[in-house]
């Protein structure tokens, strides 16, 4: 924590003019009326008046204020990290909040400074979601609402989902009933569908990527990852992925994805919803094995698993989702949703939880909670019995190298290669000698 000098109120004061988080005449009417307090006693005071939260008021104690006001944005409090080396954050849009008199929230994914400069490619890729987020509006597709650079930082300002994602609902609850994995991954399909109408691939679909809302509805997040077949690739085959350069997430991803990320159609996204199918009627993935290589191996060749406490009708649904081939695999999203549909079962809504207070006090994560907005993280550490984390390291960004049958085959190629200028030396010695 940053030392304060002799004067730590007015310090405290000043930090948070700077951060022009509170207004000047209402800073001035507590600074009047709180003129004895101490610095913690100030901040205290605007907490429970809910001019600060506890996150911005830790920062503010400490003298740090950089990145607490982006634009229109407030940052309230973080949300969680998200891919690519990005951070998401619960913030306030001030505009919205004036123009309806409402406190309006939203997701603001911030991709930090730093990261953004020492590696170009990720750049591109947050672009990329800026664009792609703006070709989809629909109500199972979490929404871009504005994105850009602001003071430096690139944002993406998305439509706040309150819920839990279906892996954090499975990880505390066990495993879900047919019914309720029904309902909601009919819901994943009419997303998926309408990406697909879109042109789209999603490209990683999994359950950390599934929010259920408190009325049981459920939404796709994080268009981070998805790619148009028939567009323009850039030059870089590492920034949307190609031969040589896998992307998705280990666990849920389908094998022709594996071979070749931009040779893929929407059958793909059906084969990951297929796996998060298995994860949700579970509580494990499909094909779970110690490295990435393991895991992309059993995709390719291990059939599905048993589903012993699963209808079978329900459970054949499941594994023609998961055919290694992608013509074998079900027609259309919107075909698996209505074949999903006869097994919903209704929502029990759950009690609303308020997403400002679930999200204002520090985590599991501790490096989340001490950064600055704007800054770059330091690895999450993994927790005995937690596997968020496991998740994100298994989405790899440059990958695999090649493809194990690439990998032979030039290998073959580079054995005989080597053989030959083995005989042509022998032969140019042989001639020397004559």
């Amino acid at each position: 924590m940053t030392a304060m000098t002799s004067d730590p109120l007015g310090e405290f004061v000043a930090t948070i003019r700077r951060s022009r988080l509170i207004e000047e005449t209402e800073l001035k009417r507590f600074a009047a009326r709180l003129s004895s307090a101490s610095a913690r006693e100030f901040a205290d005071a605007l907490i429970r008046a809910g001019e600060l939260t506890h996150y911005q008021a830790d920062k503010l104690l400490q003298g740090r204020w950089q990145g607490l006001v982006l634009g229109p944005y407030h940052i309230l409090a973080p949300l969680g990290r998200g891919g690519m080396g990005t951070v998401v954050y619960l913030a306030r849009d001030c505009r919205m909040t004036e123009s309806l008199g409402d406190s309006i929230l939203l997701a603001l994914k911030l991709l930090p400074d730093r990261k953004a400069a020492a590696d170009p490619k990720v750049l591109a890729r947050f672009r990329r979601e800026m664009v792609m987020g703006h070709r989809v509006k629909h109500p199972n597709v979490v929404r871009t609402i504005a994105a850009g650079d602001l003071e430096g930082i690139h944002y993406l300002a998305l439509e706040f989902v309150p819920g839990k994602t279906l892996r954090q609902l499975v990880m505390q609850n066990g495993p879900l009933a047919v019914g309720e994995s029904a309902r909601i991954f009919a819901d994943v399909a009419a997303g998926l569908s309408y990406i697909h109408e879109r042109g789209l691939v999603h490209r990683d679909v999994k359950p950390s990527n599934v929010m259920v809302r408190p009325d049981g509805r459920a939404v796709l997040l994080d268009l981070g990852l998805a790619f148009a077949p028939g567009d323009p690739l850039p030059d870089d085959p590492s920034i949307v992925g190609g031969r040589g350069y896998v992307v998705g997430t280990m666990d849920y991803i389908a094998p022709e994805q594996a071979r070749n990320a931009t040779d893929i159609g929407p059958a793909a996204d059906l084969y990951g919803l297929g796996c998060a199918l298995v994860f949700a009627l579970t509580g494990a993935p499909p094909f779970p094995a110690e490295t990435a290589r393991a895991k992309v191996r059993r995709h390719r060749h291990d059939p599905p698993p048993e589903l012993p406490n699963v209808p079978p009708e329900f459970a054949r649904l499941v594994h023609s989702l998961m055919a290694k081939k992608p013509r074998e695999r079900p027609a259309s999203a919107s075909s698996v949703r209505h074949q999903l549909l006869p097994w919903a079962t209704e929502a029990k809504p759950r009690t609303m939880v308020d997403a400002l207070a679930a999200a204002d006090a520090p985590g599991l994560d501790a490096g989340l909670w001490d950064a600055t907005p704007g800054e770059e993280l330091p690895l999450a550490v993994e927790l005995p019995g937690k596997g968020e984390q496991r998740e994100q390291t298994d989405k790899l960004e440059v990958a695999l190298d090649l493809p194990q049958e690439h990998r032979s085959r030039l290998g073959w190629i580079l054995a005989a290669v080597g053989f030959g200028l083995l005989g042509l030396i022998v032969l140019l010695a042989l001639i020397r000698r004559l």
